[in-house]
């Protein structure tokens, strides 16, 4: 707890140089790729900045496809989202019913169900 909040002063103390030196901070993040190590860090290891970070990323529809396509092409990520919706009755409710509005979606689902069914 102590390193990460040295860790976050010290890019609160590296922002306000770099604001003091007339820089334009947007700018400077991203220009120098040593701040934006030091930036992502100090977010990646302080969890309510990554909560905030990832709360501002969903809000925008570009930055949320980035995040999905992210957990989506990480395997372990995708693994614990499916358990967390699998546990969860009104999530499965709400994912076979998107399925169930496509039609070729709503025949192979009735197809698996059939097999299930079958299989008792």
């Amino acid at each position: 707890m102590k390193f990460t909040m040295l860790r976050v002063l010290a890019v609160a103390g590296t922002t306000a140089f770099l604001a003091g030196c007339g820089g334009d901070m947007a700018r400077q993040l991203r220009d120098n790729p040593t701040l934006q190590t030091t930036v992502m860090d100090a977010i990646t290891q302080n969890a309510p900045l990554a909560e905030q970070m990832m709360g501002r990323m969903l809000t925008n529809d570009s930055t949320r496809a980035l995040v999905l396509d992210k957990v989506i092409a990480d395997g372990a990520a995708m693994q614990a989202m499916m358990g967390t919706i699998a546990r969860d009755q009104t999530m499965i409710d709400g994912v076979l019913n998107l399925a169930v509005q496509d039609t070729v979606m709503k025949s192979h689902l009735m197809g698996v169900l059939q097999g299930m069914k079958m299989m008792q």
